[in-house]
């Protein structure tokens, strides 16, 4: 083997066998998660006054055709119209017919604009639940990003029926709540390992290990699926 060769061949080797840290490869996605939550609120939030105020445009809109079609049957119960007389029929020039009048777009009527109430209503409802939902989710990153798990908790604790001070003992005791602790081979708030957390059970596994709220929430499945006791052997007795 040449030199050059030789050369080469040992600096791929050295590349291929360096280890990578892994607080770079497996950094936490909170801040950029509540980046792009904070993005889509204010995205939800506009979204919302557009559909406010095309609702109060149309319920004006239905008023005024509703309250005018009222005034044109009262005006027609009260003051019958006259049979016109052969010799009152006006004669129709080319400048009077219906093919020389310029074509109007004809006006909504009631149930049209009953029914772009209605429509209007049913997107005001979906955005003002997207808005709350969004504000929420958005609320729990913020304090997780501070360090603050206990409204992940809570919340998790609550989808799952499961006890919030229990999921949170639990915590403390694998972890004292530190997002990167480590031990051995067991990362994260519950210290799973790699095989445990990349198994089908975990609807969170494309998730990294130091993913604070996808571990919180992870757990909170596996406790309510009754899985607590053979995955935290020694914590878990303890914290429930």
């Amino acid at each position: 083997m040449t030199g050059w060769k030789k050369t080469t061949s040992a600096l791929l080797i050295s590349i291929t066998v360096l280890p990578i840290p892994s607080a770079l490869v497996l950094a936490s996605p909170g801040p950029a998660r509540a980046a792009s939550l904070s993005t889509r609120l204010t995205h939800a939030r506009r979204e919302l006054r557009h559909a406010g105020a095309r609702l109060r445009r149309d319920r004006q809109a239905y008023a005024a055709a509703l309250a005018a079609a009222g005034a044109a049957s009262a005006d027609t119960a009260v003051t019958p119209s006259p049979t016109p007389s052969p010799s009152d029929s006006p004669t129709v020039t080319p400048s009077d017919s219906p093919s020389a009048a310029p074509s109007a777009t004809p006006a909504p009527t009631l149930a049209q604009l009953r029914h772009a109430v209605a429509v209007d209503k049913h997107r005001v409802r979906v955005w003002r639940v997207r808005v709350v939902r969004l504000a929420h989710e958005l609320a729990l990153r913020r304090a997780a990003a501070h360090g603050d798990w206990m409204p992940i908790v809570r919340d998790a604790a609550q989808r799952n029926h499961i006890s919030a001070i229990g999921l949170r003992r639990l915590m403390s005791l694998e972890s004292g709540g530190r997002v990167h602790a480590e031990n051995g081979s067991f990362h994260g708030l519950y210290q799973y390992c790699w095989s445990t957390w990349r198994a089908a059970w975990n609807p969170w596994r494309a998730s990294s290990l130091y993913d604070g709220e996808a571990q919180i929430r992870a757990t909170a499945v596996a406790i309510r699926r009754g899985w607590g006791p053979q995955m935290w052997p020694n914590t878990y007795p303890r914290a429930f």
